[in-house]
């Protein structure tokens, strides 16, 4: 199933599509406007290459087909970024690898293109979400807590030579709710 043309069928203002190495630049342009999340992880700004890297990146146990890397254009803006690992690290579930919403974006709006994101994967099966949040991050954990997720358990993540502690939210779905 391809996740962009289903999750499309589920928005009426905005368009999802896959982002490849065409859109490097645009990739970049996004994630070097936001400086905040990328200094959770780093000591300097995110530079072209980490960007773009992104598109390839998969974690350790997952395969490339498993990936995809989605952006969400209103009137042909990228508003949102987002990197889903499907049946990672168990069948069925997904791993939200980045969020990464334009800052434009209200609260609200942002609630909705995650609701919206939610159902496409239900349709796919998929019974739950997980994502990590930084420890510093101070607005996310509201949104997410909105959003239905729960906090699952705190962690170091090692990137490079720096860590980073994370809380690890999931997100059950209630399979009724199809």
């Amino acid at each position: 199933m391809e996740l962009a043309t289903v999750w499309n069928k589920r928005l009426t203002d905005a368009t999802v599509r896959e982002l490849t190495h065409a859109d490097d630049d645009l990739i970049y342009q996004f994630q070097a406007q936001h400086p905040d999340y990328f200094g959770h992880f780093q000591d300097h700004p995110v530079t072209r290459q980490e960007a773009i890297q992104d598109v390839d990146d998969v974690p350790v146990n997952a395969t490339h087909d498993q990936k995809t890397y989605l952006g969400v254009f209103e009137q042909d803006q990228l508003v949102l970024i987002v990197d889903l690992i499907v049946d990672y690290p168990l069948p069925s579930l997904v791993w939200l690898g980045l969020w990464l919403p334009d800052k434009s974006l209200s609260a609200q709006r942002r609630g909705e293109l995650y609701q919206s994101l939610v159902q496409t994967l239900r349709a796919a099966d998929a019974v739950q979400l997980q994502l990590s949040v930084f420890m510093g991050d101070r607005q996310a954990p509201a949104f997410w807590a909105e959003q239905g997720l729960t906090k699952v358990q705190t962690t170091t993540v090692v990137r490079g030579e720096r860590a980073a502690n994370v809380t690890i939210y999931q997100h059950k779905f209630d399979q009724a709710a199809n």
